[in-house]
């Protein structure tokens, strides 16, 4: 069986909702849910917290480990290249699940497929619903080969590059092999992000709904949500 290397990049410094990571969402934090989430996926063996050395991620990291993630913290704030190839150093696992920190409605069955392309494929170095956007914005997640995060850990210099090293295996096909995962229907005009106070809000109002102790609501059980809660679409991106 192939192990799969769980990834959640996260930290405490956002300058618009600082600490959102340990921020309250039905009784628990943000990070728990996306822990909660992420586990549920088949083939994670390991499951790590990235993050980077500023003093403000200690009640993250310590609750991270609490929850039995690895955590490694990197230096360079901006140098995600760096971050995420220093987290899989010394973890056994080809395929690399990866998603950002401010995303906590990840659907376990959408990363599934994601993964189960990955594995089924054999050699694609970034399968991810980003190069094709169909899903809404907070359902992202990319999973990426080690070479291929290792090949830019080790190449890329500019500092763009290497910030958005994910973006930059994307968009360089003649490189890596980059397969879309597409929704049936195009679902990218809900922004599911925790960027702004607001979005919390939004959030929050999501979790008390539809929350329920040791189950997982689907990106289908949102859309209902929504539905019938349609004063919550002033919060899509159209």
């Amino acid at each position: 069986m192939t192990n799969i290397i769980g990834i959640i990049q996260a930290r405490m410094g956002s300058s618009r909702i600082p600490g959102k990571a340990m921020a309250d969402l039905a009784g628990r934090p943000l990070i728990w849910h996306m822990i909660d989430r992420m586990s549920r996926v088949k083939g994670i063996t390991e499951l790590i917290l990235a993050t980077t050395g500023d003093l403000r991620n200690e009640p993250l990291i310590n609750y991270c480990k609490s929850q039995g993630l690895k955590v490694f913290s990197h230096p360079e704030e901006n140098d995600l290249a760096g971050r995420i190839s220093g987290a899989i150093r010394g973890v056994d696992g080809d395929i690399v699940l990866k998603s950002g920190g401010d995303c906590p409605l990840i659907d376990p069955s959408v990363l599934q497929k994601m993964v189960d392309t990955a594995v089924t494929e054999g050699d694609a170095d970034f399968v991810s619903n980003r190069v094709q956007w169909s899903y809404p914005l907070g359902l992202s997640a990319d999973v990426i080969s080690r070479k291929a995060i290792e090949w830019c850990d080790k190449n890329l210099t500019e500092t763009g590059d290497r910030e958005l090293f994910a973006i930059y295996i994307r968009d360089h096909t003649e490189r890596f092999k980059v397969i879309p995962i597409i929704n049936e229907t195009d679902l990218s005009h809900h922004a599911w992000t925790v960027d702004e106070p607001e979005d919390l809000v939004f959030m929050r109002r999501i979790f008390d709904a539809l929350y329920e102790e040791n189950q997982v609501f689907t990106m289908d059980d949102v859309l209902a949500f929504l539905d019938v809660k349609s004063q919550l679409s002033k919060y899509d991106r159209k």
